[in-house]
């Protein structure tokens, strides 16, 4: 049983996605099901074999009834909104709803995503301070004790057991539910005040997570003392983040390790306490510091015994807030990055052109979320068809919205143009002007007649397409017409060839995700192996795409695609 727990499940052989099916007939990202609004769609991501509903192929966005039987090679799944799950495999804490959805099969589900609590603490948190003044040694008799917070002492209830276990329940109390840093930090303070009536003044120190410095955030001062200032003894702080030691100084005045500190003689401190923050994996996130002025008032060694307890919950608080921040940044990014691939799949053609004595197949799939690699086609007066396809530099986001606006340039400029060299001109000089940054686009567009059965040839700096001839030869079509990429100079004239397809011929174009696909042993698939490759495969178009596709995914093997891959093909059939 396969619950459907994400607003978009993906279906497919690459391990990235969601359910995962060991076949090699299956795409890396063969399908996907979609949530919305309490309703659920399938919909096939130009898989090579194609994906099935209740026996029929899939044709767009399509959506899910209870008990709808889906296929996908020789896979079987049923789609159930309110399936039979097993009670016994349900957590009590977590228990699923009746209306549950998931998809029931024999094939083992993909891997899950990592949620805060399988998450560490990134690295950019570990502060290391430089080795500028010598640090004291912190063994003058008003130091009277320090705790190794990270050792099994700091953990000792052996002095007043049911002070300290209410103290930690309290801060839990305080703290339960917290998951934003900001608020959790007053409520430290708040209840160490509570917890330690002598105390005056207190600080948090944490380490930024972008700069990796110390900061002030959040400070407290007795009531009749708001006018005071809290100090901050960096000394003390740096010993303390570093070492992870505990420190209680019964009398700072006579402690002769803090005459340099200047913070803490103005302001006639007697005692201070001090202790590390510290998350999960015993990193150092900060440290807490309580002072009391008064002479009768000093704290004891009970009391830091007391100080590390909390601060270990106070730790583990600020940790959890600071994952759940993470958590958060990184769904928000997940729904930018689905929302751009959806976006991106909208400008990819929803059906091929059905022209006379032609038969086209296509092939098309990210390296990433998102990707660079264009195609379309376009229908122009006359009964021609222009087929187009492009290659973004770079990879991702920026990629794709250049890509954007590649696809809308291109038929604007097809449509408005008398021939296809100055379309492409134009095209030329609207990327150029874009504003979207140093990026180039290599880009070949074809125009086909089916009625002379000519083929008008523009290049833009792309790999040259490949024409196979009836008895099986490969040639490279308009290699020697071919131009710089597209945003390189504004005002580039391009040339077009022009060329008769006979009966039988198959046309071929692709992006440099075919050429330069690499296999385990940094081997380069190559334009040769490609030619090859087509000269020897059987068949209709979409069988001499799928024999390319595969071809290349053999090749391979378990490494990962470096680039977007994109393959365009037609064949005349007839006539």
């Amino acid at each position: 049983m396969l619950p459907v727990e994400e607003e978009r499940v993906l279906l497919g052989r690459h391990p990235n996605c969601q359910i995962v099916f060991d076949n090699g007939a299956v795409s890396r990202h063969h399908a996907q099901v979609l949530e919305s609004h309490g309703s659920y769609y399938i919909e096939d991501l130009r898989s090579r074999n194609g994906t099935y509903l209740n026996g029929e192929p899939l044709d767009g966005r399509t959506e899910l009834s209870d008990g709808d039987q889906i296929r996908i090679c020789d896979i079987q799944l049923l789609f159930m909104q309110r399936g039979p799950l097993d009670e016994s495999t349900r957590d009590s804490d977590e228990e699923m709803q009746a209306n549950e959805t998931a998809m029931g099969s024999d094939f083992p589900r993909g891997p899950e995503r990592t949620t805060a609590s399988g998450s560490s603490i990134d690295e950019s948190r570990i502060w290391v301070v430089a080795d500028q003044v010598d640090e004291p040694e912190f063994e003058s008799s008003s130091v009277i004790k320090r705790i190794d917070t990270r050792g099994p002492e700091a953990y000792s209830a052996a002095v007043h057991p049911e002070i300290k276990l209410k103290a930690v329940l309290e801060i839990t109390r305080a703290l339960s539910g917290e998951l934003d840093v900001d608020a959790v930090l007053p409520k430290v303070l708040s209840t160490l005040f509570n917890i330690f009536p002598e105390a005056e003044q207190g600080f948090v120190l944490l380490k930024d997570p972008e700069s990796d410095k110390l900061r002030v955030k959040a400070t407290r001062l007795r009531a009749g003392n708001e006018d005071d200032a809290v100090a901050v003894s960096m000394t003390v702080v740096r010993h303390v983040l570093n070492s992870g030691e505990a420190i209680l100084s019964g009398n700072i005045q006579k402690d002769s390790r803090f005459k340099k500190s200047t913070s803490l003689s103005k302001m006639q401190i007697r005692s201070m306490m001090c202790v590390p923050l510290l998350g999960k994996d015993g990193d150092g996130l900060g440290v807490i510091q309580i002072v009391t002025r008064q002479p009768d008032h000093e704290f004891r060694e009970d009391d830091l015994d007391l100080l590390v307890s909390v601060g270990s919950q106070a730790g583990l608080a600020i940790d959890n807030a600071y994952l759940h921040e993470e958590v958060i940044h990184q769904r928000d990014l997940e729904r930018d990055l689905e929302f751009a691939t959806q976006v991106q799949l909208g400008f990819l053609p929803k059906s091929r052109p059905r022209l006379p004595h032609y038969a086209f197949a296509d092939y098309y799939e990210a390296a990433l979320r998102v990707g660079g690699d264009y195609f379309d086609y376009v229908t122009l007066p006359g009964g021609r068809t222009a087929i187009a396809l492009g290659d973004v530099a770079g990879k991702g986001v920026p990629a794709a919205l250049l890509m954007a606006r590649l696809y809308s340039s291109t038929r604007f400029q097809l449509l408005t143009n008398p021939n296809l060299a100055e379309a492409v001109a134009g095209l030329n000089a609207e990327i150029a002007s874009s504003g979207l940054g140093h990026r180039f686009v290599t880009f070949v567009v074809l125009v086909l007649d089916p009625e002379t059965h000519e083929l008008t040839i523009v290049n833009a700096g792309h790999l040259a397409p490949l024409i196979r001839r009836a008895d099986g030869t490969v040639d490279q079509l308009g290699r020697d017409e071919s131009s710089l990429p597209l945003g390189i100079i504004p005002d580039l004239e391009y040339t077009e060839v022009t060329v008769p397809i006979d009966f039988q011929e198959t046309v071929l174009l692709y992006t440099d995700g075919i050429t330069e696909a690499m296999s385990d042993d940094r081997a380069i698939y190559g334009r040769e192996r490609l030619m090859e490759c087509l000269g020897n495969a059987s068949g209709g178009i979409e069988s001499v795409v799928k024999t390319l596709i595969t071809d290349v995914e053999q090749f391979v093997g378990d490494s990962p695609f470096r680039d977007d891959t994109c393959v365009v093909g037609f064949q005349r059939t007839s006539g």
